[in-house]
């Protein structure tokens, strides 16, 4: 396998990251933040991510900054990352996805609820979700392009009260407002264990959402067998139970590393990767990389090709699949529809007559298995600007 160094110089919700990720995969997913002066940006960190010779006297939180303050270290709009025509071309005519992450502020930083209760979050994510459809319509990004969701239990309810009319969903398991990364594992941990896939799959059905967006770690041993539910992986048994209980809902899942990207996939499950700008060709199971399997979809001859091939001919192999495989858009009626009744058929998708119906040119249906380029081409180490 070829090294799997990350070019650090594409940071993270940054521009050139988005653009590139946008290129390189299905799809991208980025996280946004609410201003001091009510505007959009682009941060996934509560605190201001910047080093200390570098910050000066500005506020800890990143709530407490203004739009042209936050702008000035790199960090841009959200109107910069939409009205960009590479990513706006992208949802508009490729069928390629864009996952929004709207982040809660701490409970110290003056803005959302406070300390008291997370359902004082509803009207801040109302406006967040607001402000953001607002600039996505001014900009015509359809609505089968875009998701939001968040670590907020009220997302969907959030959007219903400002008949918010674009797809949302909650992440598995909840995760607190403030606290370590320790400290949120344990907040999360009754609900990882107690609560059944099942019932997770249903409750995102029963609220409208298209996906269900969790965590690695319900498919991973040997942490997946901690939990009360019945034990679904990615290979055997916990694999077939999987594949019949979920029967083509569409999972994302993060993290999605590269030693189980290709077991990840043959189950059918989208992956959030933080690999997108590395130099890997190369999965562990001597088959070459192909980062958009939704969007250039590989045919039997194709995949033959990614399975048989040296390995040190796999930079080559992709070079050459990057200009030969035909993009999902510029597939004809007959071409979709194969793609379509195959992943169906592996994957055990439900409606599949009606999924085919309404996947056009430039539209991929939710239950075709992605992989989306973590906030952009993967995050990058703390400080983000130093």
């Amino acid at each position: 396998m070829a090294s799997s160094k990350i070019n650090h110089d594409l940071k993270e919700n940054t521009l050139p990251s988005l653009v590139k990720g946008m290129e390189l995969s299905d799809g991208i997913e980025f996280d946004v933040r609410l201003t001091s002066d009510d505007e959009l940006i682009l941060h996934h960190d509560r605190r201001l991510s910047v080093s200390k010779n570098i910050k000066g006297d500005l506020p800890e939180f990143v709530e407490q900054n203004t739009l042209s303050d936050l702008k000035n270290f790199g960090f841009p709009s959200f109107k910069e990352i939409i009205e960009n025509s590479k990513i706006g071309d992208a949802l508009r005519n490729q069928g390629k996805i864009m996952n929004i992450e709207l982040k809660l502020p701490h409970p110290s930083s003056g803005s959302g609820g406070g300390w008291l209760t997370s359902r004082k979050n509803i009207p801040y994510i109302g406006k967040v979700l607001k402000q953001c459809s607002e600039i996505l319509v001014d900009e015509e990004i359809p609505k089968h392009s875009v998701i939001f969701y968040g670590f907020f239990k009220h997302m969907n309810y959030a959007a219903k009260k400002i008949n918010f009319d674009w797809k949302t969903s909650s992440l598995f398991p909840n995760q607190l407002r403030f606290g370590s990364e320790r400290m949120n594992r344990i907040y999360a941990a009754p609900e990882f264990s107690l609560r059944s896939f099942k019932s997770m799959i249903n409750r995102q059905k029963k609220k409208g959402s298209p996906i269900l967006p969790c965590a690695l770690e319900y498919f991973i041993p040997p942490v997946n067998k901690l939990r009360l539910d019945r034990t679904y992986g990615l290979s055997g048994k916990p694999l077939e139970r999987l594949l019949k209980v979920k029967k083509g809902f569409p999972i994302y899942i993060w993290p999605g590393l590269i030693k189980d990207e290709f077991k990840l996939y043959e189950a059918g499950i989208t992956i959030l990767t933080d690999n997108l700008n590395s130099n890997v060709y190369s999965l562990p199971e001597g088959i070459a990389r192909w980062t958009r399997p939704s969007t250039q979809p590989l045919n039997e001859t194709w995949k033959n090709k990614f399975r048989s091939t040296d390995i040190e001919n796999h930079h080559d192999l992709i070079r050459e699949a990057n200009r030969e495989v035909t993009p999902w858009h510029e597939l004809n009626k007959i071409e979709r529809k194969e793609f379509l009744m195959t992943w169906s058929k592996k994957w055990y998708w439900e409606n599949t007559s009606q999924i085919i119906a309404t996947s056009t040119n430039n539209k991929l249906p939710w239950e075709s298995v992605r992989i989306i380029g973590h906030r952009g081409c993967g995050n990058s180490p703390r400080p983000i600007f130093d």
